[in-house]
């Protein structure tokens, strides 16, 4: 399945084009929308999608700039725009596609197609292998991504905790875990820990945010992270 984030200051043309991917029936599946562009580069972050439909003309931060302001840019670019004269910039800025609005059926058919035959999906797999390998003293440990109940950094260690109770402690930054654990059932609800979504049974409000976890483990939810955590928790 690929996995789509909208992002257009007008709620009327997102909404529109929302339907228009759900209708095509293309195993395309929008997990994100936002009309504010600013919300829209932490949207980014968080999701990590495979695609972005993304408005060039919006108040504050344009298409453009928002691009600049990321750090994961793992994704095709697909640019939303009511000006033709956009294209030529957009190609500049290594667009899989522009669509001019009002967006045609037929023409979104025919990028998402071209995105498809392009080998996104051989882009994917590294993200979203159910098995990850753990280098530790006398070898390699072979992990389960559905076993890992939540990991937490520890300067430019990570330790893994799972749900058998095991505790590994690996030589990898909790960035490099966020890049290949699947983000549709992990998130990093903060600068020092990732979440197995599944796992959390409640949300505390108490001197801070923290997510419950099925261990009765706590996490804590950053104040900028709750917004996207809680929704990502409807979404599983």
């Amino acid at each position: 399945m690929i996995r789509a984030v909208i992002i257009d200051d007008e709620p009327l043309g997102l909404n529109a084009l929302k339907v228009l991917i759900e209708r095509l029936d293309m195993q395309v599946k929008v997990v994100a929308t936002t009309s504010d562009p600013e919300s829209g580069v932490q949207i980014i972050e968080s999701y990590r999608p495979d695609v972005v439909f993304l408005d060039v003309n919006m108040p504050k931060l344009n298409g453009f700039e928002l691009l600049e302001r990321l750090n994961y840019k793992e994704f095709k670019l697909v640019f939303t725009t009511a000006h033709r004269e956009h294209a030529i910039k957009a190609i500049k800025n290594s667009a899989s596609d522009y669509l001019l609005k009002p967006i045609d059926s037929d023409e979104l058919k025919v990028c998402l197609s071209k995105i498809i035959d392009a080998g996104l999906n051989a882009n994917i797999p590294h993200k979203q292998r159910s098995i990850i390998e753990l280098p530790v003293s006398d070898g390699i440990v072979m992990i389960k991504q559905s076993c890992i109940l939540r990991l937490e950094a520890s300067g430019s260690y990570t330790n893994l905790f799972l749900k058998d109770g095991i505790k590994h402690t690996a030589s990898k930054n909790l960035k490099y875990f966020e890049s290949i654990l699947d983000p549709l059932n992990f998130y990093r609800c903060h600068q020092s820990h990732i979440i197995n979504l599944h796992e959390v049974t409640k949300l505390i409000s108490s001197d801070g945010y923290f997510a419950l976890m099925s261990d009765n483990s706590k996490a804590h939810v950053g104040k900028n992270y709750k917004d996207i955590f809680l929704s990502k928790l409807k979404t599983i």
